[in-house]
């Protein structure tokens, strides 16, 4: 997860200085979170329990085709999640080299977007 205010920073960067040519920047935000410890974040950050409860591929599959979504989609869609699944995604340290600031946390993102999770 990484903060679309960070990315803009290194882009800036990228358009304004020569410091990015030629190289390839892998950007992150300061940890690798699960799906559990996002939504604990999102709660904490609100001031609201919640919880983070998987849903069965198969289960979401019939929920989505019975609402309209075709078929053949709904199956890419799972099977891009499945590929997704699996150990963490190492993190970097880009932001910070770039930026000279470490990278926005995943709670300082939900705290700038809470209005979209009150609804």
């Amino acid at each position: 997860m990484i903060h679309e205010g960070d990315l803009a920073g290194v882009a800036a960067r990228a358009l304004l200085t020569d410091d990015l040519t030629g190289r390839r920047v892998r950007l992150t935000g300061p940890r690798s979170l699960s799906h559990e410890e996002m939504t604990a974040i999102i709660g904490e950050v609100l001031a609201r329990p919640l919880r983070y409860q998987e849903v069965p591929a198969e289960a979401a599959k019939q929920a989505m085709v019975q609402r309209g979504f075709p078929a053949p989609f709904v199956e890419a869609l799972l099977a891009r999640y499945a590929r997704g699944a699996g150990p963490a995604e190492a993190v970097t340290d880009e932001v910070e080299k770039i930026l000279g600031r470490p990278a926005r946390t995943y709670a300082e993102w939900v705290a700038d977007h809470a209005a979209a999770f009150q609804s």
